[in-house]
C-alpha cells in the first residue's frame, strides 16, 4: 500500500511540473489585450483647487485604456470655471481622447467652445485643450460667431476660458447690422 501511494505522489508531481512548464508557452502563444481596461457611464471628473472647482468634465461613456489615456467616445461636456467657482467657458464634443502622459484633449466632431460672459461661440471639427497650460488650438477650419459678427479662418490659439482668441489664416468676416444703426440710434 506504500508503494501504491508513492506512485501516486510521483504522478501528480509529474502532472503538476508538466502544468507549470507547460504554461509559459500557452502564456507566449497568447496575444494582449489592447482594448480599454475600465468603462463606466455617466461619468463626472471635477478638478479643484483650495475647495473650489476649476474644472467639470462629464460624458456618458468613458473609457480607460492600460497606458492611462482616457477617451470619451459619446461626446464630452466640459465647463470651465474662474477663482470663485463661477462658469466662464463651457466646451462640448462629439468625441475626445485624453492623451494621459501629456493631459491634451482632443475633441473631435461639431466641437463648441462658449464663452459664457461675452456669449462668443467657437465652431470646429477638431480642437486640442491643455489644461495644464490653459489652452486650446487647432489647425482646422473655425468659425466664430460674436453677437454683431461671423468670423471665419483656419487656425486657433486662444486661452481655455476663450476670453481672447488668435486665428492664424482669417477668411472673411461677415457683421451683423443691428436694428437702429442704420440712423445713428
Amino acid at each position: 500500500m506504500k508503494k501504491y501511494y508513492s506512485y501516486v505522489l510521483l504522478i501528480g508531481i509529474a502532472l503538476l511540473l508538466n502544468a507549470c512548464f507547460s504554461e509559459p508557452k500557452k502564456l507566449a502563444e497568447m496575444e494582449e489585450y489592447e482594448g480599454p481596461w475600465v468603462e463606466s457611464e455617466n461619468v463626472q471628473i471635477l478638478v479643484s483647487d483650495s475647495a473650489v472647482v476649476k474644472i467639470k468634465i462629464t460624458g456618458a461613456r468613458q473609457l480607460q485604456h492600460q497606458n492611462g489615456d482616457l477617451e470619451f467616445p459619446e461626446g464630452m461636456h466640459a465647463t470651465i470655471y474662474n477663482k470663485f467657482g463661477e462658469p466662464i467657458t463651457e466646451l462640448v464634443a462629439l468625441s475626445a481622447y485624453q492623451n494621459a502622459h501629456e493631459n491634451v484633449f482632443r475633441a473631435t466632431g461639431d466641437v463648441l467652445v462658449t464663452n459664457l460672459k461675452k456669449k462668443e461661440t467657437l465652431s470646429t471639427e477638431e480642437l486640442f485643450w491643455d489644461p495644464d497650460e490653459g489652452q486650446i488650438y487647432t489647425e482646422k477650419f473655425v468659425t466664430i460667431e460674436t453677437e454683431d459678427a461671423l468670423i471665419l479662418g483656419e487656425g486657433l490659439t486662444a486661452p481655455q476660458d476663450f476670453s481672447t482668441y488668435d486665428i492664424k489664416k482669417p477668411k472673411d468676416s461677415i457683421f451683423k447690422i443691428k436694428e437702429g444703426d442704420e440712423d445713428g440710434n
